[in-house]
């Protein structure tokens, strides 16, 4: 309603653009992320609009991590990756559970999996919880 009560000589695109910034390292991953992701119509003049913000970020992040995609991937994408973070966090404290009740030490099998290149060390450290405020608004 805002757009069309605004109508005029300029045009309007609804892009998506979610951050990807993790607590206490917001500002390093502004200046140097794994990836940007933009989200845009498919039609002509969406890509257009995409395209714009892309010229943007490119004055400081490489073009191979600008990820373009339509609007519902991008938005599904950034709740997507929360939760297999969340998710991360959630086994490695059941699995501390696991640890406690025969003996094994979480931070020793943590270590081990976590260097398994398909898996990956971070967010395997076993804690009371998870924060951030997206981890908690997006997994609810």
């Amino acid at each position: 309603r805002v757009l069309n009560a605004n109508k005029g000589k300029q045009n309007f695109w609804i892009l998506s653009n979610p951050e990807f910034l993790a607590e206490g390292t917001a500002v390093k991953d502004l200046d140097d992320p794994d990836r940007v992701l933009i989200g845009g119509p498919t039609t002509d003049e969406g890509v257009v609009a995409t395209n714009i913000l892309v010229d943007i970020y490119a004055n400081w992040v490489p073009r191979e991590r600008i990820l373009t995609t339509n609007l519902w991937s991008s938005e599904l994408s950034k709740l997507v990756a929360n939760a297999m973070l969340a998710q991360r966090v959630s086994s490695i404290n059941s699995i501390s559970l696991l640890c406690q009740k025969t003996g094994a030490d979480v931070a020793e099998v943590s270590r081990a999996i976590g260097a398994d290149s398909r898996i990956g060390s971070k967010f395997l450290n076993a804690s009371i919880g998870f924060g951030g405020s997206c981890f908690q608004k997006d997994i609810l």
